[in-house]
């Protein structure tokens, strides 16, 4: 039995934690929905203006998430475990850079043309980190009500099952059809982060679906 289960009785109705663990969520979201904004874009400078707001999501989630790590360290009691929290941070964060990084290799590598398939990837990515989001703002009464937290996390799985089989798909066709070896290296990166994306989106997924079982 954790410290934190003995302790469970006793910890107060409001916690520190639950705000800023929300805010990562929503910095998460907010980044995935503004990728989904810039691959629809029809010049790179149109898309500079998305990848900004990228940026800034990600560098106020690590602040963030630098927050919740100096009050781990501070707090006798967590709502849970720390490992737990500690590797749901890293993980959302992990999300995010990977949003950050698909979209500014995309503003570097300027294929010729962007992929069809990277509008649905987007739009993927963007439902994953929603869900994320909404399970996010459930664990605060996780203990009493798991079910729309659990419902997100198998939506997660979903999510990934279905950009797993667009990328390859996407692959094989760009093997088959590309003639320019540059276009084929540039595509094939852009895409196959979309896809490590939601690889991430889903161990976040996991890493919720651990504190339901622990606390539910």
């Amino acid at each position: 039995m954790s410290l934190n289960s003995i302790f469970l009785p006793f910890k107060p109705k409001e916690n520190k934690f639950f705000p800023m663990i929300n805010k990562i969520g929503e910095l998460l979201a907010k980044a995935a929905k503004e990728q989904a904004n810039l691959i629809k874009k029809p010049t790179f400078e149109e898309m500079e203006n998305d990848y900004k707001i990228i940026k800034e999501c990600e560098k106020e989630s690590d602040e963030q998430i630098a927050n919740i790590y100096e009050e781990l360290n501070k707090s006798f009691i967590t709502p849970f475990d720390r490992e737990d929290i500690h590797s749901l941070c890293e993980t959302v964060d992990d999300t995010l850079d990977f949003i950050n990084s698909t979209s500014k290799r995309i503003l570097l590598f300027k294929p010729k043309q962007i992929p069809d398939v990277s509008v649905r990837m987007t739009e993927i990515i963007s439902e994953c980190c929603e869900a994320i989001n909404i399970s996010l703002h459930e664990l605060k009464t996780i203990n009493k009500k798991p079910d729309v937290a659990l419902d997100q996390c198998e939506l997660l799985h979903d999510l990934e099952q279905e950009a797993d089989e667009i990328y390859e798909n996407f692959v094989k066709k760009l093997f088959e059809e590309e003639t320019d070896n540059k276009e084929i290296i540039k595509n094939k990166e852009i895409i196959q982060h979309m896809e490590r994306t939601t690889d991430m989106a889903k161990h976040v997924g996991k890493i919720i679906k651990t504190i339901i079982v622990k606390y539910a």
